[in-house]
């Protein structure tokens, strides 16, 4: 599911905070906004919602965001946690809007994602040198290339899905959908994204041929580099595992998340990097964990910490959010940044970020 950074949403509860004279909160979808009684917000209001980690435009409306460098973050203001923006229809330029209607690129907002920004970055440096007349000239000579010769990378591959997960709060009615249905509950994990696949391209005299590629979030490595990404694909020597691993399968993808050195402040106090599976993918068919757990332990890769394997989801948002708060199982001295829900057989995920961990590291 795409994310909207600003929509059109409904406000669907509104109640006061104690001891609070000029807020009230509202509900819209699953979030919870502090906003002030004098906006007036009624049940049933269609009104503009800007989720967390939107950086919005230099507009007056968004001034008392300045000092935060106009990015929309977690606060908590009375005791009450706000996870948002919630703002009146009047902010646009007319009222002719649906409800899930999305106005990110309207009203000019962005996505804070810095992981993004830097693998982009790396990208458009590679892209324009490779561009450069002079350097496209000496690359002519060996002794050139293996002194200044970059690393190509490319696009995420079409045929692998991306690791985000939808947050719950988006989509907040699949509690009451699949409430009779069983989860596993994994800990989300507080690093950088990893994926490493293996195509069939041909066989040749019998003998299979296959393409191994590694991925950061955004972005394909075809080249190995010196990144954190390869280095972890060279030190758990990805590609052998996924060579014997895929069987008869055309294409087997594995994803996870590294972390460690240099890694999110190392939020988990390792002293090297470490990676932690928590997808495997066979010809699009992702397994579920008891497969993937036994298949991977063979091979020397961790599995994501599974928190519980019958989990039936709780009724209301609120008591995921609950839910979600803990202690890692990976480091308990530092708090787990969320949990990730799954049921393999519908194919249905979603993710749930812990309030404490955001609070406490200023996600």
């Amino acid at each position: 599911m795409e994310r909207k950074l600003a929509s059109i949403q409904k406000i669907v509860d509104v109640q006061p905070i104690k001891d609070a004279d000029r807020i009230e909160l509202a509900t819209t979808l699953g979030w919870q906004v502090v906003v002030a009684k004098t906006d007036n917000f009624k049940i049933g209001d269609l009104i503009v919602y800007i989720e967390t980690d939107s950086i919005v435009p230099e507009r007056p409306e968004f001034e008392f965001l300045r000092e935060r460098k106009f990015r929309v973050r977690i606060i908590k203001l009375k005791k009450t946690i706000s996870q948002g923006l919630i703002l009146p229809l009047s902010i646009l330029p007319n009222k002719n809007y649906k409800e899930g209607q999305d106005i990110s690129e309207l009203l000019g907002i962005k996505k804070y994602d810095p992981q993004a920004e830097l693998e982009y970055r790396l990208e458009s440096e590679s892209q324009s040198r490779q561009k450069n007349k002079i350097d496209k000239f000496l690359k002519r000579w060996s002794w050139y290339r293996r002194l200044f010769g970059k690393k190509k990378k490319g696009g995420f591959p079409g045929f692998i899905k991306k690791t985000d997960e939808t947050r719950l709060q988006t989509i907040p009615n699949i509690l009451e959908e699949y409430k009779d249905d069983v989860f596993s509950v994994s800990e989300k994990l507080d690093g950088t994204s990893l994926t490493c696949f293996m195509v069939q391209d041909k066989t040749w005299y019998g003998k299979k041929k296959y393409t191994f590629g590694v991925c950061s979030r955004n972005i394909y490595l075809s080249k190995q580099d010196n990144s954190n990404y390869w280095k972890i694909a060279k030190k758990y020597n990805i590609e052998n595992v996924l060579r014997n691993i895929i069987g008869d399968s055309k294409c087997i993808v594995l994803q996870g998340e590294i972390i460690g050195m240099g890694i999110q402040e190392n939020k988990y106090g390792l002293k090297d990097l470490d990676f932690y599976a928590f997808n495997l993918i066979f010809d699009n068919i992702k397994f579920n964990n008891y497969t993937s757990i036994q298949l991977l332990q063979e091979q020397n890769i961790k599995f994501v910490p599974i928190i519980d394997n019958n989990f039936k989801l709780k009724s209301t948002v609120n008591e995921m959010v609950d839910y979600s708060n803990g202690r890692s199982l990976v480091a308990t001295n530092t708090l787990r940044e969320g949990i990730v829900c799954r049921n393999y057989e519908k194919d249905i995920s979603f993710k749930v970020v812990s309030p404490e961990f955001l609070l406490k590291y200023g996600e």
